[in-house]
């Protein structure tokens, strides 16, 4: 894959370049966050490992930036030192698709790229998965509701076929961590709550709605139809 990544911090920044270099995907640094835009008219990137201070803008202002523009697609991940919760969440909720806290890890870098990679081009088994209310486009990589369209992360999609296609089923954190994020359930499990309760929000997922998702206490999610004249099905 061709990644960028945007970060000052030299050392830093040419440590992953070697690493990723050594797993075979082609490298462009920045390190400077106007020039990284500027980029992104002339050349297409795999995927964006973003840091969030910067010498000319911040990283939470590129990230806004790109998602205004109606035809981005290309995964962000943060990579960097600030490891409050809130800064965590915030960044998720502009559209991060992953947060990653430095110190870095080569082989959990490696392996969330490497999802990110395996997710984007594994087709589905059906191009449309209709499930009443809900649409999920597996070709565009879209969501309706109602059919309108839902704006997506590349992580929340992902998140959304995985619970819809095991849908009634009891699904643990450490499941969907190592199913969708592809990476060790070790890491830290509220990732996981951060993204389903974005995810009930946008898609609208209520009783009223006829659809449930559940948060069972230290179990994990399930996603049920629910007819208020009948069990969940």
């Amino acid at each position: 894959m061709h990644v960028a990544i945007v970060d000052d911090s030299g050392e830093v920044t040419e440590l992953v370049r070697l690493w990723l270099e050594e797993a075979g995907h082609t490298v462009s640094v920045f390190d400077q966050g106007e020039a990284f835009v500027r980029a992104c008219h002339e050349h297409s990137f795999d995927i964006v490992l973003l840091d969030w201070v910067l010498p000319d803008i911040d990283g939470d202002k590129i990230l806004q930036q790109l998602q205004k523009q109606p035809d981005w697609k290309t995964p962000i991940i943060f990579v960097t030192a600030r490891s409050r919760e809130d800064d965590i969440v915030r960044m998720l909720d502009l559209g991060a698709d992953d947060y990653i806290v430095k110190p870095l890890h080569q082989k959990e870098l490696l392996a969330r790229i490497g999802a990110v990679a395996r997710r984007r081009d594994k087709p589905g088994q059906q191009e449309i998965l209709d499930y009443g209310i809900y649409q999920i486009d597996m070709k565009s990589r879209a969501v309706y509701w109602d059919k309108k369209p839902v704006k997506l992360t590349e992580m929340e999609f992902n998140l959304i076929c995985f619970i819809f296609t095991n849908m009634g089923q009891l699904l643990s954190r450490d499941h969907i961590l190592s199913s969708v994020w592809g990476y060790d359930a070790n890491v830290n499990t509220r990732t996981v709550d951060t993204h389903m309760s974005r995810i009930r929000k946008k898609l609208k997922i209520s009783e009223e709605n006829g659809w449930r998702l559940s948060s069972i206490y230290q179990r994990g999610y399930r996603l049920e139809r629910f007819d208020p004249e009948r069990r969940p099905v």
